[in-house]
């Protein structure tokens, strides 16, 4: 049976540090990574791979960057335009060059894929052939500030691509005393639209195009966020915190979480991604911004990563990536309803996949819960280093001939290994009959984890009360019996021999004394010179508990007569206590008792109170055991 979820992996001669997705060409996946400087025999490269068989990888093409530079620490796919698709990384040069220039770590390279036949009319097709694809290298630039050597380009980030619209690049730096973020168009040059610093290192960055040359970017340090608008115009606007994790006034040591990282979902929402303390767990928090642009965000919706029944808690994350299943069609247009993908990466290299639905009526929106629906354990042996999405367009019209469609998931890890798992979705028609959307919206055509546990529940359930019915059914063939209308009827269709094996009775092993008590009287006749003390223990000892009938017999017979009385068999014993004697009865049992030897004056009354004596001249004893 194929998986729900398939998945293609591949191992490639390189640790891989960074993957994105051509978001004109969702089966296209780029990745980098390599040994770093040094003659270390492992080089740095950038690999193309075709995705589009969900069970098997194929690569297209590949570049081996100078052995004497860094390994590609980061990397995002651009929108291409006349063949050539735009990558943008991060790459430190030489670092026995980084003393005498600059570090001209952002590289611009670009992808092409030639066209088969002669000419550029429409005989002319794309060759995507692994022979073919070609990446070569367009410029470099030196953008951070300062002489750090140790500082690196270590998030790469662009904005989503529209048609007839560029794009904005956002990059951060790593391991320096302040982190330093820049905005830049995505174009034939490194035009710097925005340059923020921070003392504390920026944890993630993100940006959304809310007007037609109109960018919100959006970043966090360890407890901050922050949002700075771009516009056209010159750079004017200041950045603004608009949340801070709040801090405990406790004297105790302090436990606040940390941000890892944070995605746009629309213009009001933004996805953060949370690391508790010590480990202690991951949260997913939705931040809703004012709308008048003012004052702080607040959480509207927040989701610990909880295990399954036999799996703990995720412990800490170390990456996250966002698709949208119905992205606006141009940056102009309003975002509708919606439902986005969430991917989290752990720190055991599993990932958590989770969904969250955008509502809209009218000017409100609203999310709903995140919901997860699938975790794939030891995705890769070594901890995952890059996330990505491809990007997903929804089709206008959906017809019975319309293919599946799918969502891409890529992974890569610092163990070379590259794996992309493929999300089956279906479209949800109602929407367009709703006013929903102008197109039918795409939803995870799987269900959440809470869905799968009540379907487990309801079927646990009718398993154990089948095994309860077909329990009862056995018990009454044994007894016999039929409890109820069902079990005869269910009895009337099971062959007698069958009954007959079922109802067999239970065979003991040889020597196994049963349990149970006489079902008719048993006479003996004690010692005649024991006494009632002895007398009674004798009875306690051989009978374990019931009623015993004293009776008179012939002084030659012993005087007394023992006999056992089953009140479950015989029906309840009739006679008298002691105390409901009359003085002429006692002193006649009492004689007939000295004769035979069982009691004497000096013994007293009491040992005969536990004694029920008959009517008709007999002794009842009642002897329960204890």
């Amino acid at each position: 049976m194929a998986s729900l979820i398939p998945t293609a992996s591949e191992t490639l001669s390189y640790p891989l540090y960074a993957c994105d997705f051509d978001p004109l060409d969702s089966s296209r996946l780029v990745v980098g990574g390599g040994g770093g400087a040094g003659n270390n025999g492992v080089g740095n490269k950038i690999t193309v791979l075709d995705t589009s068989n969900p069970e098997k990888l194929q690569q297209l093409g590949e570049v081996e960057l100078p052995k004497d530079e860094d390994n590609v620490t980061s990397l995002a796919v651009g929108q291409g335009k006349s063949g050539t698709t735009p990558v943008f990384a991060g790459v430190n040069s030489n670092p026995l060059g980084k003393k005498k220039e600059a570090n001209a770590h952002f590289r611009a390279f670009g992808i092409e894929s030639p066209t088969t036949g002669k000419g550029k009319g429409k005989s002319a097709k794309k060759d995507t052939s692994k022979s073919t694809i070609k990446i070569s290298e367009i410029r470099r630039s030196p953008l951070f500030s300062g002489n750090d050597k140790e500082i690196y380009q270590r998030i790469t980030r662009l904005s989503r691509p529209y048609a007839e619209s560029s794009q904005l690049a956002a990059i951060t730096n790593g391991l320096s005393k302040g982190t330093e973020t820049i905005v830049l168009d995505a174009g034939a040059s490194p035009n710097i639209r925005a340059r923020v610093t921070t003392e504390k290192e920026t944890e993630d960055v993100d940006i959304l195009e809310v007007a037609d040359g109109h960018f919100q970017v959006a970043y966090c340090t360890m407890h901050d966020v922050y949002i700075k608008q771009i516009s056209s115009t010159a750079d004017k606007d200041e950045p603004r915190i608009v949340y801070t994790i709040p801090f405990s006034d406790s004297k105790e040591k302090v436990t606040v979480p940390k941000f890892r990282g944070l995605r746009w979902l629309t213009k009001d929402f933004i996805l953060m991604l949370v690391n508790n303390h010590s480990t202690s767990g991951v949260v997913l928090q939705v931040l809703r911004l004012p709308p008048s642009g003012q004052g702080r965000a607040r959480i509207v919706e927040s989701h610990l990563l909880a295990g399954g029944l036999l799996t703990e808690n995720l412990k800490k994350a170390t990456g996250i990536a966002v698709s949208n299943l119905t992205p606006p069609t141009s940056q102009t247009e309003p975002q509708g309803y919606s439902q986005f993908v969430i991917a989290v990466a752990g720190q055991d290299s599993s990932i958590t996949l989770l969904k969250v639905d955008l509502q809209v009526e009218g000017a409100v929106s609203m999310v709903s819960k995140i919901k997860p629906f699938r975790t794939f354990r030891s995705v890769h042996p070594m901890a995952i280093t890059s996330l990505a999405f491809s990007t997903f367009t929804p089709r206008t019209e959906v017809t019975a001939n319309t293919p599946q469609q799918v969502l891409k998931l890529a992974s890569v890890s610092v163990q070379q290994t590259v794996v992309v798992h493929t999300i089956p979705l279906f479209p949800v028609p109602l929407s367009v009959q709703r006013g929903q959307s102008k197109t039918p919206r795409y939803v995870v055509a799987l269900p959440s984890n809470k869905v799968k546990n009540l379907i487990l529940s309801i079927f646990s359930t009718a398993f154990l009360g089948l095994v309860a019915i077909i329990i009862a059914i056995i018990l009454d063939i044994r007894n016999g019996t039929s409890s109820n209308a069902f079990s005869a009827r269910v009895q009337s269709y099971i062959p007698i021999p069958i009954q007959e094996a079922i109802g067999k009775p239970y065979a003991f092993p040889s020597g196994y004394q049963v349990g149970v008590k006489p079902d008719f009287a048993i006479s003996k006749t004690p010692d005649a010179s024991a006494e009632i003390p002895t007398l009674l223990s004798q009875i306690v000892a051989d009978l374990k508990g019931g009623i015993v009938s004293i009776k008179d017999t012939a002084a030659e017979a012993g005087g007394v007569k023992v006999e056992v009385h089953d009140e479950g068999i015989q029906g309840p014993a009739t006679g008298k206590s002691w105390r409901e004697l009359s003085p002429e009865q006692k002193a006649s049992w009492k004689k007939k008792l000295s004769e035979a030897g069982h009691w004497a004056e000096d013994m007293g009354e009491s040992i005969l109170k536990g004694i029920v004596f008959g009517e008709l001249g007999g002794a009842i004893g009642r002897a329960v055991a204890g």
